[in-house]
């Protein structure tokens, strides 16, 4: 027993003087590149309504613009709906920012922080001023990422995955996705055409009719689910957003068409060939811009009337 409790004690000085040795190595890291604990209130970026967004990347940028509630990119002079949710995450993340230290940049190489080769400089606006920083490179021990405002001078740290979900995506990632916008309890009318098969359906008193067959009992089921998935149905792809050849995508001899009308507004999509065994190509109503949807979209179309009448 004595020979395993002197082997046990050995082990233990040993691992003792490891943790020494590396507590001095992290103190001496944190001696080259010093930081300071900053007041917790500080405000990262003015107050005000952000009212615009420049992400530039090293290779690209993201220009975004505020109309109302909605969120723009804007692009060659061509304004395009933006994931309006992900901009203002994106917002809420960099005014919540929780600062954890500051390098004075008097004492040191900013070359050191990433910040020449950075992963992205971001430019928010208000009406007030513009306000931009620097990301840069994550902190040695690995719990903290480099931030530089110019302005200020300063490198704050910040948490160590700091808008990582925001860094690495594209131009396209920004895109609002959504096909429609409509609320599906507030359409009152679909128009559907399919090859041979055309269909007016009109809601009154919460139940669904065709016009012109009143012989025909509508399956108010069916048409709920067709409003459910259309009014939740997302772009896959972003095809062509100034298409010259509708043949190319089958979309000059149409397959399908359904329209949606709610009070004064109508939306709806023209659906052309297939683009692979999973999606296809469309048209939607509010532009010219070719895209890609899921296949289930196309078949949930009706074909005929078996595909919307009580059985």
């Amino acid at each position: 027993m004595k020979y395993f409790l002197k082997k046990f004690k050995g082990a233990l000085i040993t691992a003792l003087v490891f943790v020494v040795l590396l507590g001095f190595i992290f103190f001496r890291n944190t001696e080259d590149r010093p930081t300071k604990v900053v007041d917790q209130s500080h405000a990262f970026i003015a107050d005000g309504e952000v009212i615009s967004i420049e992400v530039h990347y090293p290779q690209s940028s993201v220009i975004l613009e505020r109309e109302g509630d909605g969120w723009f990119l804007v692009k060659d002079e061509q304004k395009l709906s933006a994931d309006k949710k992900l901009v203002n995450d994106l917002i809420e993340d960099i005014q919540n920012t929780d600062i954890i230290g500051t390098v004075p940049t008097d004492e040191v190489d900013l070359d050191q922080f990433g910040l020449l080769s950075a992963k992205a400089e971001i430019v928010l606006s208000t009406e007030e001023e513009d306000h931009n920083f620097i990301v840069g490179d994550k902190i040695p021990v690995g719990s903290g990422t480099y931030v530089y405002d110019p302005e200020q001078k300063t490198v704050f740290v910040v948490e160590k995955d700091y808008l990582d979900e925001y860094l690495n995506i594209s131009f396209l990632d920004y895109r609002d996705r959504g096909l429609f916008d409509f609320d599906s309890s507030g359409v009152n009318r679909i128009s559907v055409w399919s090859g041979d098969f055309s269909a007016d359906m009109f809601k009154e008193e919460d139940e669904w009719f065709i016009d012109g067959q009143d012989e025909i009992f509508v399956d108010d089921k069916k048409i709920d689910e067709i409003l459910w998935v259309f009014s939740r149905a997302k772009v896959l792809d972003f095809e062509d957003e100034d298409p010259k050849n509708l043949k190319k995508y089958g979309l000059d001899e149409p397959t399908a068409e359904i329209r949606f009308y709610e009070d004064e507004r109508i939306e709806g999509v023209v659906f052309g060939k297939r683009k692979n065994a999973d999606s296809y190509f469309i048209q939607s109503d509010s532009d010219d811009a070719v895209y890609s949807i899921h296949k289930s979209l196309f078949k949930i179309v009706p074909k005929n009337i078996d595909h919307i009448r009580v059985r």
